[in-house]
């Protein structure tokens, strides 16, 4: 599906709930990113993402800390292989560990304690553990 296509459906929720997978977090992640820089790519795509889940009756389901946190890892390494922003398979290809098991490659940053805070659901919180490289962040 063109991303431009598929960003419409996401920010429009007319994107059906089972076809909105891991994957598909992932090629929005992409496709912001190709349309924007980092830290306008990264407000945007959490954006949609908070307001698809509330859309769909899933508000529970959005995680702020989690989603911002995955966003900085990706974005950086576009920075440094930047056909990644130009082409979704060299994304995916680039970004296969958190495709993969996204909550493990956390595990480097955040502690399981840090991460299932109620805050960390409604709030971005600094990592525990490591420093997230900072792509996606204004300041």
């Amino acid at each position: 599906m063109d991303y431009q296509v598929f960003l419409r459906e996401l920010e429009t929720a007319t994107l059906p709930a089972e076809r909105f997978n891991h994957q598909a977090h992932l090629y929005a992640a992409w496709a912001y990113r190709r349309q924007y820089p980092a830290p306008e790519a990264a407000a945007r795509c959490s954006r949609a993402f908070s307001r698809y889940a509330m859309a769909k009756g899933a508000a529970d389901k959005y995680h702020h800390t989690l989603t911002m946190a995955l966003l900085s890892i990706a974005y950086h390494r576009a920075e440094q292989e930047p056909a990644m922003v130009e082409d979704w398979q060299a994304f995916l290809a680039g970004c296969a560990d958190i495709a993969g098991d996204a909550r493990m490659l956390l595990q480097d940053y955040y502690s399981d304690d840090r991460l299932e805070q109620d805050q960390a659901r409604r709030a971005f919180i600094k990592p525990d553990r490591a420093p997230l490289p900072t792509a996606c962040f204004a300041h």
